[in-house]
């Protein structure tokens, strides 16, 4: 190659390179365009009801879904769009060194031991509500969160999306005027549900369930996990759990 052709040629090449060092990627791959090897990588631990509904968090690429329900396990990869990868043990999905969130979206007596190997597992958290069924577990939370430099967001909707403040709320308003210090150290802390509390303390009454055949689909030894064993029976599985201190808060939870 001549001298000249070899410069013209290294000053097109040159150029070129300019051109998708400089052009906004949106320009390139059209409005809004991420490249897949630039998103953040999502793993749903959970998918149920709940779980299901993490599936349209955007910003991230989810990749794989984990349960311990096998009917809920094939709903969430027929329903996930792109190649999502299905595990019936969390601890396997934890291994995975191409998963960098990890939401956790099981009966909160899960959320403490779960969230502690994310984070030594080096993944970052986001977990449902309660955190963690006792103060214990959440300090023990924090601590390895901390120690592995991970973060963790905990599924508070009115704190990290603006799109409820126009629910009729006045949360933003509130919010604003508390963080002024206008008024001082709020004394006094009034909460309710949207959904109201008896069908709680409905669940937290339900004690003498009749030991009932476990589905063949759920693995329900794995489900209870760290709580007491107790006969399966469909009122305290699933969206029943609630009402049941073993699993959640009780009737208050």
């Amino acid at each position: 190659m001549k001298k000249s052709d070899r410069r013209l040629f290294l000053k097109k090449a040159g150029a070129a390179v300019a051109a998708f060092t400089i052009i906004p990627r949106h320009v390139l791959g059209g409005k809004g365009y991420t490249a897949p090897g630039d998103q953040l990588t999502k793993a749903i631990i959970g998918v149920g009801g709940m779980g299901r509904g993490h599936f349209g968090y955007e910003g991230t690429r989810l990749i794989a879904v984990c349960d311990v329900d096998k009917s809920h396990l094939e709903q969430a990869v027929s329903l996930a769009k792109g190649d999502v990868r299905a595990y019936h043990d969390f601890r396997e999905l934890l291994a995975q060194p191409d998963i960098d969130i990890v939401h956790i979206v099981t009966p909160p007596h899960w959320h403490g031991i779960m969230a502690r190997m994310a984070a030594e597992a080096g993944k970052d958290i986001w977990c449902e509500k309660p955190m963690t069924r006792t103060i214990g577990e959440g300090i023990k939370v924090v601590e390895a969160v901390r120690k592995h430099g991970r973060m963790f967001r905990l599924n508070t909707w009115f704190r990290f999306r603006d799109n409820f403040y126009g629910m009729n709320t006045t949360v933003k308003p509130i919010k604003k005027v508390i963080d002024s210090g206008v008024l001082g150290w709020p004394l006094k802390v009034t909460v309710s549900g949207i959904t109201g509390f008896d069908w709680k303390f409905y669940w937290s009454g339900q004690h003498n369930l009749k030991p009932e055949p476990v589905p063949p689909e759920l693995d329900y030894d794995f489900w209870l996990g760290p709580a007491p064993w107790k006969p399966y029976n469909p009122e305290r599985v699933h969206s029943k759990f609630r009402g049941y201190w073993d699993y959640d808060g009780g009737g208050l939870g």
